[in-house]
């Protein structure tokens, strides 16, 4: 029997093939609710009697409670501050497809994509990397390789939310580029932990005029910061009480 011509590559069979592509590609996937885990509900349900009254908002309130759950650390009630639009500008950054930059991989990867993808194509950016010499990063002008990676990293800034959980250079530097008018994030989720930098640096944020999400004092660290921008995008999702679970 006869075989067919090969179709070869036929101008028509690729404009039809770039054409589905195109198709696939501008698709978002769909947004789904949060629905909270029963283990999780019943421990924020533990947390908020253990609050008792607070000052927070229910969404900022949310987010209190997702770091205590994090953490099982009381103290985050009172270190715990927002910026009067800080989830209003987060919210609407990830309604509009914004990306997410770290300071660190590891926040960077505690970062759930499956959830941010749902709102187009916002990325979660680190360009942190273990290895890097520190006299490298000093030879730009940057203190740390986390300062350095906000450099890197100041094209993608502009409208995106900032995630900064383990080191205090990083968010000063970030700081540093904002004062000069060279970015300028949706939001900063900032909260640091240390000895050496993070307090001043959390303050300097503070005080910055930027819409912020951060804890005072030397508290903090990269699951912190996880579990703020992810209860940032569970707002934008509805909040874990518009759902049932």
């Amino acid at each position: 029997m006869a075989l067919a011509k090969s179709l070869g590559f036929h101008d028509k069979l690729i404009e039809i093939t770039l054409e589905r592509i195109r198709e696939l590609n501008s698709q978002k996937s769909p947004v789904k609710g949060f629905i909270q885990h029963p283990i999780e509900k019943e421990s924020f349900r533990l947390i908020g009697r253990e609050l008792g009254e607070t000052g927070f908002s229910t969404s900022e309130l949310n987010i209190v409670k997702r770091v205590i759950h994090t953490t099982a650390d009381f103290d985050f009630k009172n270190t715990m501050r927002f910026s009067s639009g800080a989830l209003s500008a987060g919210i609407t950054a990830i309604k509009n497809g914004a990306n997410m930059v770290t300071d660190v991989k590891m926040v960077e990867a505690g970062i759930s994509k499956e959830r941010l993808a749902g709102f187009g194509n916002g990325r979660v950016i680190c360009f942190s990397r273990a290895g890097f010499p520190a006299e490298k990063a000093v030879g730009t002008g940057a203190a740390t390789q986390t300062a350095l990676a906000m450099q890197k990293a100041a094209p993608y800034i502009n409208g995106a939310i900032v995630v900064i959980g383990n080191a205090p250079t990083a968010l000063a530097e970030l700081l540093r580029l904002a004062e000069k008018g060279l970015v300028k994030p949706a939001l900063v989720i900032g909260v640091p932990v240390g000895f050496v930098g993070a307090v001043e640096a959390k303050q300097e944020l503070f005080d910055s005029g930027l819409d912020f999400i951060t804890c005072l004092g030397r508290k903090g660290g990269s699951t912190v910061a996880v579990s703020v921008a992810n209860g940032v995008v569970i707002e934008a999702l509805g909040g874990i009480n518009a759902n049932a679970g």
